[in-house]
């Protein structure tokens, strides 16, 4: 409870995003536990940072070793060029991707032509509206759970967001997958 309980959460959802990556669920539970301003404060420094910090050392510690096993690989130069042609659109692309959180992170960070300041803005702009919306979720259910009313508004955007994730998203991922298929050569 109180400072002590809020610093334990968000410590503990900054590893949770580095190790498990499904923060879904710890956001609603924090938007359940918390006031919703203190939720979505907590829940985005904890998924922020844990995403933050994940491509951050894998970048600069980790990234070596990968670089040096995938530097003659055909599709390693393709997504480099990509990369360096539209560095925050294609951050965008795989943020909002169905890739696993890990993936995320750290294959972005094996991508020595996109700088850092592109991919954190990717992870914010990602990250901040859902922490958001499943912090409301969250705080929802509590309201739901002491008998109050349930929000109108709150399942007309979730259901707009799931049309969004289940077809816009991995169709922009599959334009892009396809339009590098078609890269000849890129001067990087």
């Amino acid at each position: 409870q109180g400072a002590r309980g809020e610093a334990i959460y968000a410590i503990m959802f900054v590893v949770w995003t580095m190790t498990v990556g499904v923060t879904t669920p710890i956001e609603t539970a924090g938007g359940a536990a918390f006031p919703l301003g203190r939720a979505i404060s907590l829940s985005a420094v904890g998924k922020i940072g844990g995403a933050v910090l994940q491509y951050m050392l894998a970048k600069y510690l980790f990234s070596s070793v990968a670089r040096e096993r995938l530097k003659d690989n055909e599709w390693m130069d393709k997504i480099k060029c990509s990369f360096s042609e539209h560095p925050l659109g294609v951050a965008l692309i795989w943020r909002f991707s169905p890739l696993p959180e890990f993936v995320k992170n750290v294959g972005p960070a094996l991508v020595e032509t996109l700088r850092t300041p592109y991919q954190i803005l990717a992870i914010l702009l990602h990250g901040l509206p859902f922490t958001v919306l499943w912090s409301c979720v969250g705080n929802d259910a509590a309201i739901v759970a002491r008998g109050g009313n349930a929000s109108v508004w709150l399942p007309k955007i979730f259901a707009a967001i799931q049309l969004i994730g289940l077809f816009v998203t991995p169709t922009l991922f599959g334009w892009w997958l396809k339009g590098l298929e078609k890269t000849e050569e890129c001067n990087i």
